[in-house]
């Protein structure tokens, strides 16, 4: 697999908030919006003042990518793995 680092802000991440969890379904970058179709793992850092929450996702492209929710609101792709 190929890591490329994006850090990039997302336009929107649609969730659900369910069980005290946060579960990103759909994210639009750029102009594409990609459907989330696997949650491979999850994690808070609560170090910072604000908490901030990571998410590796497998996305309908086939392509996994690292997220991130800072409490602030705001989304970003951190980096995308590829074959």
């Amino acid at each position: 697999m190929r890591e490329e680092q994006i850090n990039e802000p997302l336009q929107k991440v649609y969730v659900l908030f369910e069980e005290g969890k946060i579960r990103p379904r759909a994210l639009l970058w750029g102009t594409r919006r990609y459907k989330i179709v696997e949650i491979n793992s999850s994690w808070v850092d609560r170090s910072p003042r604000l908490p901030k929450h990571g998410f590796s996702l497998t996305v309908d492209s086939g392509e996994i990518f690292q997220v991130l929710y800072e409490g602030n609101a705001s989304w970003k792709l951190e980096y995308i793995l590829t074959d």
